[in-house]
Parts: C-alpha cells; sequence; structure tokens
C-alpha cells in the first residue's frame, strides 16, 4: 500500500479536526457550561482545607448561603449562612477580621 501526499495531507488535516474538537469539548465543559447550559445557580465561594482530603467550601444556590464539610467518601452540611459573605478583594481579608475580632 502507498500513499501519495494527497493522503498523507488529508489524514492530517483529520487528525487536526479531530484534536480541535476534543479541545473545544474540554474547553466548554471547564467552563462550567457542560451539557445542560450555563450554572449560575450554583457556585463554590470559598475553600478552607483542612486536611489532605477533608475540606469546608461556602457554597451559593439561588439565593442560599451554604457551609459543607467534604471528605473522602461524605459531604454534610455544616449550616446555613444568615447574610452573605462580603466579596474578596484582594487584600488581608482573614487577617483583617481577627484584628477586628481582638479589638486593635
Amino acid at each position: 500500500m502507498s500513499y501519495g501526499a494527497e493522503g498523507f495531507g488529508t489524514l492530517l488535516l483529520e487528525l487536526g479536526g479531530i484534536v480541535l474538537f476534543l479541545w473545544l469539548v474540554l474547553w466548554f465543559v471547564r467552563r462550567g457550561r457542560g451539557l445542560g447550559g450555563l450554572s449560575r445557580d450554583c457556585a463554590v465561594l470559598r475553600t478552607l482545607p483542612l486536611g489532605p482530603k477533608e475540606r469546608i467550601h461556602v457554597v451559593k444556590i439561588g439565593a442560599r448561603h451554604l457551609v459543607v464539610g467534604v471528605g473522602a467518601a461524605s459531604v454534610s452540611l455544616i449550616c446555613e449562612l444568615t447574610e452573605p459573605l462580603p466579596q474578596l478583594d484582594g487584600g488581608n481579608a482573614f487577617g483583617d477580621a481577627v484584628k477586628k475580632a481582638l479589638g486593635r
């Protein structure tokens, strides 16, 4: 079997198309759109790692803010916040909160 330059070029073009298609699918899924459309009603606002497999997440679902604990084999509701968390401004929010709590 011998393939000419035209057959090789077609093969490369088809493989390039497949790679581009798979890249677009991965990009679309990573952006959170998936197959079900945009997911604006649910978002993880904050995460606090507690151990190698344990974390606490603040999750916004609609207008509710839930604090959930996530372990290696389970997810547990800890509480529901009565008021939303303040927006992070990129500053030292944790340090500011400690100073405020200590009255400094």
